[in-house]
This record gives C-alpha cells, sequence and structure tokens, in this order.
C-alpha cells in the first residue's frame, strides 16, 4: 500500500466512525420542542442548539413563522 492510499482509508474509516455516532446518537434521542419567538429565532439560538434534528426542526417552524 502506498502512502495515499493509506491516508484515504484512514479518512474513510474516521468518517465511517463519526457517522456511526452522529446516527446513534440521533435515532436515541427524544427531540424537545423549542419556542417559536423572536429570541428563538435567532441565528444564534439555532446554532446553540444541540441536536442536528431539533436545528432543522427549529429553522423549519421559524422560517414558516415568517411567512
Amino acid at each position: 500500500m502506498n502512502m495515499q492510499t493509506k491516508l484515504n482509508t484512514i479518512l474513510l474509516i474516521v468518517a465511517t466512525i463519526a457517522l456511526v455516532f452522529t446516527g446513534y446518537r440521533e435515532l436515541n434521542s427524544k427531540p424537545q420542542i423549542h419556542a417559536v419567538n423572536d429570541d428563538a429565532c435567532t441565528q444564534e439560538a439555532i446554532k446553540a442548539i444541540g441536536s442536528i434534528t431539533e436545528r432543522a426542526v427549529q429553522s423549519s417552524r421559524c422560517a414558516q413563522r415568517g411567512k
């Protein structure tokens, strides 16, 4: 194996572990409902939400509120 192949293999393994960890964490958590108001719909407030799923839901709800 040359150096580039080894590096690619290591990067693939690290990416796989990260995806499995993130997926496992998201599947085993209950999403919390966040308030939809001016304070909760700022970019900083949405970025502060730890769960990827909760961030997506909050962002969508804030966008719908603005319509």
